[in-house]
């Protein structure tokens, strides 16, 4: 008669010898999930115009050479200004010239008002430069109205050429920004910037500060990608890698 703890062994060993196959059975099933699985995964992976598309790049820019600045004189504009805010919602038509053809300071000082900081209200001399430049383009584009997305900014941004009372953004309603983009890069005569952002519809123009190259950039990051002012937000990668804007 076996003992006891003999008999135990034995039940414990025929219990092992029983379970083996079905345990290999189920390691094999979850094994060849496991190949299935990954294999699909692979094979998916690898299929034509399913691999992961790259983000399209935010901000792209470069400095311009002199070789392909203006090289003519230009011609002084008719000083008509017809200008909307699109911020403030005003309106304003103003001669830039007084009867002597010098800049008349009534209008350089409505026209800075209209340019004032959308967020502080405050106001700085724009460089009148601006406002030249501003006519030409109104002349070019048969005396239609300009829209001005942002003038003057009191912003952290002190690089900025906004902050220096030197840059605009505009829209004109009826001609396409790249158009208005390739006529504002034709007035460089050096020491200008020019930026497109097709995603908010509008185009940039500056001064450069004394010495700094001509600029050119797109920038399609959305409008309320940063903190700056509506109309001119970025993401921070653009505002990084955007020189002076």
């Amino acid at each position: 008669m076996l003992r006891p703890k003999t008999l135990f062994t034995v039940f414990v060993a025929a219990a092992l010898i029983l379970a083996a196959p079905l345990a290999g059975e189920w390691g094999g099933v979850a094994q060849a999930r496991n190949s299935t699985a990954t294999a699909g995964s692979k094979s998916r992976a690898d299929r034509p115009g399913k691999r992961a598309k790259g983000k399209r790049q935010v901000f792209s820019g470069h400095a311009v050479g002199t070789a392909t600045l203006r090289e003519e004189p230009l011609e002084k504009p008719s000083g008509e200004l017809w200008v909307s805010s699109e911020n403030f919602k005003e309106e304003l038509r103003v001669k830039l010239y007084d009867e002597n053809g010098e800049f008349d300071e009534e209008s350089l000082a409505k026209l800075d008002h209209l340019f004032r900081c959308r967020r502080t209200h405050e106001e700085r001399s724009v460089d009148p430069r601006l406002y030249e430049t501003l006519s030409r383009i109104q002349d070019h584009f048969e005396g239609k109205q300009v829209q001005l997305v942002s003038g003057f900014r009191f912003q952290r941004n002190e690089g900025s050429r906004h902050y220096h009372a030197s840059a605009m953004d505009i829209r004109i309603k009826g001609v396409s920004i790249k158009n208005l983009r390739a006529f504002a890069d034709s007035l460089d005569p050096g020491g200008m910037g020019v930026g497109i952002y097709p995603t908010s519809g509008f185009v940039h123009v500056d001064f450069r500060a004394p010495g700094q190259p001509s600029y050119r950039w797109t920038d399609r990051s959305r409008p309320g990608s940063s903190g700056k002012e509506k109309g001119h937000k970025r993401s921070r990668r653009a505002v990084r890698r955007s020189p002076n804007t």
